[in-house]
């Protein structure tokens, strides 16, 4: 019969750190995923308003009123928007000057999104590190 070998407390603590590591870098993936996803509506919205910028006259649209439900709407103003600015406060402004708020939004969306990247890659540093540290451990075991 073979003997099994109980794991050292010092491999069983990097071991536990490792596994923070892994569940960290996952929620990190998470983040990184949703704002990828909040930049692909920030381009459609900017591309969106771009066309109405080009615009001579109001358009015919549909408007999503959720649930996967749509409306037929005449947009008789394409020159001006109402943009929500936070905290529940709307303001109309023209549609050049909210095409650069929300190119200025992407912006700092993709400075959110770099930090996380840097942290990311930080954490694969160590836990890269700590791997190497639990082989030489275990070698030293036998």
């Amino acid at each position: 019969m073979e003997e099994r070998r109980e794991i050292p407390p010092e491999i069983q603590e990097k071991l536990l750190i490792l596994q923070q590591l892994q569940a960290e870098a996952e929620s990190i993936q998470k983040k990184i995923f949703e704002i990828e996803i909040a930049e692909s509506e920030l381009d459609k919205t900017i591309e969106t308003l771009e066309y109405f910028e080009g615009l001579e006259d109001g358009v015919d649209a549909l408007m999503n009123l959720g649930a996967g439900v749509f409306a037929y709407v005449d947009v008789k103003e394409s020159k001006k928007m109402l943009v929500d600015v936070g905290a529940g406060v709307v303001i109309e402004r023209e549609v050049k000057e909210v095409i650069e708020l929300l190119k200025k939004r992407k912006e700092k969306v993709g400075k959110g999104k770099e930090q996380y990247v840097q942290l990311l890659e930080r954490i694969y540093s160590q836990a890269q590190q700590i791997q190497k540290e639990i082989a030489e451990m275990s070698k030293s075991q036998k």
